[in-house]
C-alpha cells in the first residue's frame, strides 16, 4: 500500500519503508494476438508465468534532510523500489509512507507528453506536482534558463534530442520546490556541463535541508552526496550504512567477482599448458601490490611486484629470468629479463623465489597477460629451460587518471604564461 502524507502532520521521519516487495511474472513465451490465446487455451498450451521479486521485504527510514545512495548491480532492484517510493508501482506486501512534495527523477522524460510543447509539458508537471498555473509560469525563466532551451519553448518533445530531455527534466522537477527529490542516474545523463549543473543543483537541495533518494553506479557521487548507502542484491537489502563503509564493502565484492570471471576466463588456457619436463621449471607467478597483498588488482602509477617461483632439480649455474607484459590481445608491451638488467645470478637449485617491481606502474586501465620463464645465455641465443607463455593474468582498473592508450607517463604542458603538471 502506499500512503501519501502531507506535512500537516510533524514528522522526522520523510520516508518510512516497511517490508516492501514487489513481484513481477514474466510470460515463458510471447503471444502477441487474441488468437493465439484463444488456440492456445484449447489446445491446453496456455502461457506459464515465472515469478520474479524485484524487491524483497525492503525496509528502511530517512529522516528529513538526509540523502540515501542506493547501489547495486544492474537488476538489483533499484529503480523498482525508487519507483515504489514514488508511488509510480504499487508494492505486492508491505507499505511506504512519503511526508512531504515529492519530485521524481525516474526515468528519461518519465511524465512528459511527446505530442505537446516543452512549456505545455511544463504546466503538466506542475499541475501533477499541485502547482497553480501562474505558480509554474513565474518559473519558465528559471527552468528554460537552467535547462538552456529558451528557443525551445514551444516544440514538441517528440523534436528534442536525449539531451535536452534530461535537461528539461531536471529543470521542471528541481523547479517545483520538493521536500523530496528521487533521482535515477542524472548524473549519468547529458553533457559533462550538464552533469556539472545537476550536482550543484543537488549541493543546494542538500544545503536547505530538503531530502534526497540518490541511485547511481558512480561511487564518488554517492560518498560525496550521500551520509547513509543502501547496498540491494537481488531485490533483498543487503548491507546499509555510512557511504563510504558501503562503497568500500561494494567495490571490495565487486572486485573478488571480477577476478573470479577473469580466472574463469583464464581457467581453460591454463589447462592448455604443457610443461615439458625439465630440471628446471616456474611454479607459480603472484603479483603483489602498493601494500604487499596479492592481488590481480592495479591501481596506474602505484607500485606492482610479482614474484616469480621456482623449482630446479639440480645446479643450474648463471640462470636467467624473464618476465614480459602483453595487453590482453597479445601485444607485447614489456619484456625485462634479469640479463639485461645486469643482475647478476650465479646459480640455482631447489626452490626459491624471484621478484620483479615496478615502483610506479604506467598501464593505462585494462587487461594485461603475463609470460615468465627461465633461460640460459649460450653462444649468444636464449635457451628456454620453463616458459610460461600468457599463463597469467592481472587487471589496472580507474584511478582517476583520464588519459588515453597503453602508457601514463609525466609531462608538462607549457604556455607562455605558466606551466600546468600532469596528475600524479
Amino acid at each position: 500500500m502506499f500512503d501519501l502524507q502531507t506535512p500537516k502532520q510533524p514528522s522526522e521521519d520523510a520516508i518510512i519503508v516497511s517490508n516492501v516487495s514487489k513481484r513481477f511474472r514474466i510470460p515463458h513465451e510471447k503471444k502477441t494476438r487474441l488468437f493465439e490465446h484463444i488456440t492456445g487455451a484449447l489446445k491446453g498450451t496456455t502461457s506459464t508465468y515465472e515469478e520474479f521479486w524485484a524487491v524483497k521485504d525492503v525496509s528502511f527510514t530517512v529522516k528529513k534532510g538526509e540523502t540515501l545512495g542506493i547501489i547495486g548491480e544492474n537488476g538489483s532492484g533499484k529503480s523498482t523500489l525508487l519507483k515504489i517510493i514514488a508511488g509510480v508501482l504499487t508494492p505486492n506486501s508491505g507499505s511506504v509512507k512519503v511526508n512531504g512534495r515529492v519530485a521524481p527523477f525516474l526515468e528519461l522524460g518519465v511524465g512528459f507528453n511527446p505530442e505537446l510543447t516543452a512549456e505545455d509539458n511544463v504546466r503538466l508537471y506542475g499541475a501533477i506536482m499541485g502547482m497553480g498555473t501562474k505558480e509554474m509560469e513565474d518559473k519558465f525563466e528559471e527552468i528554460f534558463e537552467f535547462a538552456e532551451l529558451p528557443k525551445f519553448r514551444n516544440m514538441k518533445l517528440k523534436n528534442f534530442s536525449s539531451g535536452m530531455y534530461a535537461r528539461l527534466a531536471f529543470a521542471t522537477a528541481s523547479a517545483t520546490d520538493p521536500d523530496i527529490l528521487l533521482i535515477d542516474e542524472v548524473l549519468a545523463v547529458g553533457d559533462a556541463a550538464f552533469q556539472r549543473k545537476c550536482k550543484d543543483r543537488m549541493d543546494e537541495f542538500i544545503a536547505d535541508g530538503k531530502t534526497i533518494v540518490l541511485v547511481s553506479h558512480a561511487s564518488q557521487s554517492i560518498t560525496d552526496m550521500c551520509k547513509t548507502a543502501l547496498l540491494l542484491s537481488r531485490g533483498s537489502m543487503e548491507k546499509m550504512g555510512f557511504s563510504k563503509d558501503v562503497m568500500d564493502y561494494y567495490n571490495t565484492k565487486l572486485r573478488a567477482i571480477e577476478e573470479m570471471k577473469l580466472e574463469e576466463k583464464f581457467e581453460d588456457r591454463s589447462k592448455e599448458v604443457v610443461l615439458i619436463p625439465s630440471v628446471a621449471r616456474i611454479t607459480d607467478v603472484t603479483m603483489y601490490d602498493e601494500n604487499g597483498i596479492e592481488t590481480k588488482k592495479f591501481l596506474t602509477n602505484k607500485k606492482f611486484t610479482a614474484k616469480i617461483k621456482y623449482f630446479s632439480d639440480k645446479k643450474i649455474k648463471d640462470p636467467i629470468f624473464g618476465f614480459a607484459i602483453h595487453k590482453n590481445d597479445g601485444l607485447l608491451i614489456i619484456a625485462p629479463n634479469t640479463r639485461v638488467h645486469k643482475v647478476s645470478i650465479p646459480s640455482i637449485e631447489g626452490e626459491g623465489i624471484i621478484e620483479y617491481t615496478i615502483d610506479n606502474l604506467p598501464l593505462l586501465k585494462g587487461l594485461y597477460i603475463v609470460s615468465a620463464g627461465i633461460f640460459n645465455f649460450i653462444d649468444g641465443n636464449y635457451i628456454a629451460l620453463d616458459y610460461q607463455d600468457k599463463k597469467y593474468y592481472f587487471e589496472v582498473f580507474d584511478n582517476a587518471i583520464e588519459e588515453y592508450g597503453l602508457i601514463y607517463t609525466r609531462s608538462e604542458w607549457k604556455t607562455q604564461n605558466n606551466i600546468q603538471k600532469s596528475r600524479i
